[in-house]
């Protein structure tokens, strides 16, 4: 890839929902390095010699699972002081003997890529995939493997939240991080949402002071293009 924030969707739609097997592996040899890692919740391939083909075999098992699968990536984060890149794709994946209608999945897509002289032209640079990382929701991956069960897990994430709520409050009342105006008597009072902050205290203040400056660009993203 030469301009990696305008190619990486399409690379993506090839390598996952190629229309025959020979666009896939070509896309695969092309984008990814030879010594690419990847890592997804159910496999993983650390970076080695030759890892590529094993990448490939699993892109490739993952389109005979599902015959009819599409792929629509919604939004591409492109961080290119980092060499870094970030896909937010919703599929539909349906596995080939699975009776249950498909139902759309999310998932977050890490890309790391790598600089290198371009083969036909040696002073054009090119970028090639070194590692992909897939991160999915739990009910994203309910509605991956059994579509059924998503609103099962969607309602167990919710209880787990109600949980969270409740035994916050008792433990809170046990004296378990504990929420007291004026934070422990020195004199700093909670505000109500939507107004400014307590003032700093002064040894905060003197301890912000003293913290080295913080490095110029640190963070920042370069480029944010959206994809429909």
């Amino acid at each position: 890839m030469e301009n990696p924030a305008d190619e990486i969707a399409n690379v993506a739609v090839l390598v996952t929902a190629a229309v025959n097997p020979e666009i896939q592996k070509a896309t695969v040899l092309k984008y990814y390095a030879p010594d690419a890692g990847f890592r997804h919740p159910f496999c993983a391939v650390d970076p080695a010699p030759n890892s590529r083909a094993a990448i490939l075999s699993i892109l490739q098992w993952y389109r005979i699972l599902s015959p009819v699968l599409s792929l629509r990536v919604t939004s591409v984060t492109y961080d290119q002081e980092k060499h870094s890149v970030f896909l937010d794709i919703t599929q539909v994946f349906h596995i080939r003997w699975s009776p249950f209608r498909p139902a759309p999945s999310r998932l977050l897509v890490h890309l790391t890529l790598r600089p290198e002289p371009s083969p036909e032209d040696p002073s054009k640079t090119v970028y090639l995939i070194t590692e992909q990382e897939d991160f999915y929701h739990p009910d994203d991956i309910a509605a991956l493997l059994i579509p059924p069960l998503k609103p099962v897990v969607a309602g167990a994430l919710h209880a787990s939240t109600l949980a969270c709520k409740v035994q916050a409050r008792v433990f809170g009342m046990l004296g378990y991080w504990s929420v007291r105006n004026g934070e422990g008597g020195r004199g700093v009072n909670l505000q109500p949402s939507g107004e400014p902050l307590p003032p700093v205290g002064a040894n905060e203040e003197r301890e912000l002071q003293e913290m080295p400056p913080r490095p110029q660009g640190d963070g920042e993203v370069e480029s944010d293009k959206k994809n429909d």
